[in-house]
Order: structure tokens, then C-alpha cells, then sequence
């Protein structure tokens, strides 16, 4: 049986202080569920709701005490009392809470408000005074921000012993953020999320780590850490002879807390199940979901019409790989190899600038610690700075196996959904009927990046709709295949 509290009917302070009780509690078993968005299509358990403050009632016991913090959008507090529980099994309390919490036997060791200094320095002393009791495998950088500011998944960083941090781009949050990642064990996770996405990917990458985007996620310290195979139900038709092959790739699927969210329901993905029109879709997926939260990796598997998935960038984790340290690579995608036949992945999503490939034997060397797994055939490269698609679908190659950079992307400047109009559909649709039919030529395939926070499944629709009698839609492991057997290098 499992415990349940409904986030609906606590107050935001509660809320922060359930994330310090679950991630505590589910230490000793996967007790504490917080009913929350879609999670609880993910429940396999019976769960019965529970009261907050009965719960810590039955459990004070087995809190050593509680520390002190003020919860609000500006204040890193409620990070450095997850670090501090993380390392002990003091609460976190908000500080409007604390009398209610200290009523119950459970005294204030200490108040984080005490700490002084910009939210570098309070975050390093909680850090330096903490880390010995700390583990090394991975890292939580919960966002702390005016605007963007979220409650959730510091109960993973708290069950599992790790740092939770909030690094902003000034020169004082960055050299934080530099000291924990050389603390941290190289090929580790990054958790969360952050304001900067070249800058935060660019400085993880650099040490040999890799993030995880679960700025919403919930629940992992019940979910998660527990590794259930998934296979995917992809529905197979035959293919045309003599088109101009095209593959339609959703972007973004690295996004764990997405794809356990709002994906399978009124995202993308949902919106293609109520789709009229029968075309071939790939989508990029995180192998890391097999992981944190496998059920909710077969429900979306359980779910497809029409679709095939491969691993989201850059395999188990968002990182590039041409920055990479490269005496760090060989293990990150030895763990990608594996989280991808978890998973029943096969072609691997690459991200990088196009500024970054000019040297091929460089290049070659990067990919071929892809390309020795037999599990991987290939890729799909993703090259900015043009929105995906400065690759314009050149193909790389190693050991036989082709990296396809994407060739168009649909993906709108304004990055706003309700700024693409039919006109500028119709550019896109002028684009690819110009694609000549061509299987021994690079100019024979085509991989059309899509975009999720850009393009409705209704404005796809549109686009299937107009295309020209000598275009076919396979799925990405199909046009792999097809251009290693037809340009193999």
C-alpha cells in the first residue's frame, strides 16, 4: 500500500516541505507518493490518502530534526536545506511552518536565513560543510528564479544523497557551478534544469556529464532507479520504390519531465493519436525513462498509431559530444548503448554547431564510439545555429553507418505556435517536393525536424497533406537502413 498526498490541497509551503518528507521517507522504501499532473496513470501500487501533517506525526521519529528556511522565488534556501537533508535526516521546513513542525517533537537545528552572501557563497558553504555526507553520482540543479521557480523534484536529490544546487550565469554562479561538477564523478546526471541551455550544456559537457531535463519531474524518488526493459510496438508498412525518402523527427524528447507529463495527453503526442491522417512519425525519446520511471515508458509505447522512437540527444542524456572530454566519451555512450536496448532505441539523436564538424577525421573519431555498439545503426544529427538544420542533410559517416543531419526544420523564428501560418507552411511544403528522387545520392533522403513547442500535430497534418506523389514517409531507422544499403561509405 502506498501513502498519498494530493498536491491540490496543500499549500505551497506544504508542498515544499512534502518534498523533504518523501524523499526522506522513500529512503527506507518506496512509501510516499505525491498525486500530481499525470502520475498516477503510473501507479501500479493501491494508494491511500494521507494527511501532511498526520504523516510526519507518525514518522517524527525518524527525522533527526529540522532546519529552517525562507521559501520564495528569490531565495536559494530551499536548495540548500534539500543539500542538507540530502546528507542527514533533518527536515526542511519552510520558516512559516517550523512552530507546526516543532509542535509535533521535532526541534529547529538550525536557520539557513542565518547564512549571509549572494546565493553563491550561502549554496557553497551548505556545499562544503555537507559534501563529505554527500554522494558523487549525480547532481540536482533545481531552478530558483523569479518566473521560473518550481516546488518539484527535490525529493530525488534528498532520497538519493545528492547536491542540489541553482546556478545562475554571473561569474559567481558559474565558478560554483564549475567546483561541484569537478567534485561530482565524471558520466554522471545533471537533474533539472536552467535558465542558459548553451551555457549550462556547454559547461556540463565540458567536465564529462550530462543533463537530464526534469525541471517538473515528481515523484522519482518513488519512481525512479529502478531499470524495467521496454519494447516499442512500432506498426510497420511496406516501402514505395523509387521516392524521395522522408523522415519526420519530433525534437525535444530528452525532456523527461514532458514525456512524463503532458506528452501522451494534450502535447504533441496525445494530439497525433487524434490525428485522421496515417503517415509515418519518429520521435526522439529519452533512454533514461526505462530508468526513472518506467511505466510511464510503456504507456507511451502502448500508445502509438503510427510511430517509431529514437533516443533523444545525445543518447542517455542531454551532452555534446564533440565537446565531450574524450577520455570521458567511451563511457557515456557505453551507458547509452545500454539505456537505448532498455529502451528498443536503435538510432541515437545527435546535438551540435555545424562549426564543430569541419575536421572529419575528428568528427569520424567522435561518432565511432557510437558506431562500435551493434545496438546503435546510426543517427540523426541536429546542427545549429540555424534551428537544426545548418546540416542541411549531409551525412556523416563511421564504421559503415550514417549521422544524418537534418535538412529542413520546422521550427518557427518566432519560436510561438500561433505565429506559423499556411504561407509559411507552404515554404516548407515548396521545399520538400523540391527534393529530387535520387537513392544513390545524398539528395535522395530527407530528415524534417519538428518542432514541439512550434508545430501543432494539426499544422504536420497540413503539411502531410500537400506533399507531391514522389515523396514517401518512412520511419528514421528506415531511412538509416536505406542509405547504408544504397550510399554506404
Amino acid at each position: 500500500m502506498v501513502q498519498s498526498l494530493n498536491w491540490q490541497k496543500m499549500s505551497d509551503d506544504e508542498r515544499a516541505l512534502a518534498q523533504s518528507v518523501q524523499g526522506i521517507l522513500n529512503r527506507k522504501g518506496k512509501k510516499i507518493f505525491i498525486d500530481i499532473d499525470n502520475y498516477k496513470l503510473f501507479l501500479k501500487e493501491e494508494a491511500v490518502e494521507t494527511d501532511l501533517w498526520a504523516l510526519i506525526k507518525e514518522n517524527a521519529d525518524l527525522f533527526d530534526g529540522a532546519v529552517a528556511y525562507e521559501l520564495n522565488c528569490r531565495d536559494v534556501g530551499i536548495n540548500m536545506a534539500a543539500t542538507v537533508s540530502a546528507a542527514t535526516d533533518l527536515l526542511g521546513v519552510p520558516s512559516t511552518l517550523i512552530k507546526k513542525v516543532n509542535a509535533l517533537g521535532i526541534k529547529t537545528v538550525r536557520d539557513l536565513s542565518d547564512i549571509k552572501g549572494d546565493n553563491a557563497e550561502r549554496q557553497r558553504v551548505i556545499f562544503n560543510e555537507y559534501k563529505d555526507g554527500l554522494s558523487k553520482t549525480a547532481l540536482v540543479h533545481q531552478v530558483v528564479a523569479e518566473g521560473n521557480f518550481h516546488l518539484v523534484l527535490r525529493d530525488f536529490s534528498i532520497a538519493n544523497r545528492w547536491v542540489c544546487v541553482y546556478t545562475g550565469e554571473n561569474d559567481a554562479d558559474r565558478e560554483l557551478r564549475r567546483e561541484v561538477l569537478g567534485w561530482l564523478n565524471p558520466n554522471v546526471p545533471v537533474y533539472g534544469w536552467n535558465d542558459d541551455e548553451i551555457a549550462f550544456i556547454k559547461d556540463i559537457s565540458s567536465f564529462g556529464d550530462y543533463a537530464v531535463p526534469t525541471d517538473w519531474s515528481s515523484n522519482h524518488s518513488f519512481f525512479g532507479q529502478n531499470i524495467r526493459p521496454v519494447k516499442q510496438r512500432t506498426r510497420r508498412a511496406p516501402i514505395a520504390p523509387d521516392k524521395h525518402y522522408v523522415a519526420f523527427v519530433m525534437s525535444d524528447g530528452d525532456n523527461v519531465q514532458w514525456l512524463e507529463r503532458e506528452f501522451f495527453t494534450t502535447s504533441t503526442f496525445g494530439q497525433r493519436q487524434r490525428s485522421v491522417l496515417d503517415y509515418k512519425m519518429s520521435w526522439t525519446f529519452s533512454p533514461s525513462l526505462a530508468e526513472l520511471c518506467p511505466d510511464a515508458a510503456e504507456k507511451i509505447y502502448d500508445g502509438v498509431k503510427h510511430d517509431y522512437f529514437i533516443s533523444g540527444v545525445s543518447g542517455v542524456g542531454y551532452a555534446n559530444c564533440l565537446t565531450y572530454p574524450r577520455e570521458h566519451l567511451d563511457k557515456f555512450t557505453e551507458m547509452t548503448s545500454e539505456a537505448m536496448r532498455d529502451s528498443d532505441l536503435s538510432v541515437v539523436c545527435l546535438l551540435d554547431n555545424i562549426s564543430l564538424t569541419e575536421n572529419a577525421e575528428f568528427v569520424k573519431d567522435r561518432l565511432s564510439s557510437y558506431t562500435r555498439f551493434d545496438n546503435i545503426i546510426g543517427g540523426v544529427w541536429e546542427l545549429d545555429p540555424d534551428r537544426y538544420g545548418s546540416g542541411k542533410g549531409k551525412i556523416f559517416w563511421s564504421d559503415g553507418k550514417p549521422f544524418v543531419s537534418v535538412r529542413f526544420t520546422m521550427w518557427h523564428p518566432s519560436c510561438k505556435e500561433e505565429c506559423v501560418t499556411e504561407e509559411w507552411l507552404d515554404g516548407i511544403i515548396a521545399d520538400i517536393n523540391a527534393m529530387p528522387v535520387a537513392p544513390d545520392k545524398e539528395e535522395g533522403y530527407t530528415v524534417v525536424n519538428v518542432h514541439p513547442w512550434t508545430i501543432t500535430m494539426e499544422s504536420l497534418d497540413y503539411v502531410v497533406s500537400k506533399l507531391g506523389g514522389h515523396i514517401e514517409l518512412v520511419y528514421a531507422d528506415e531511412l538509416i537502413e536505406m542509405i547504408k544499403a544504397n550510399l554506404r561509405k
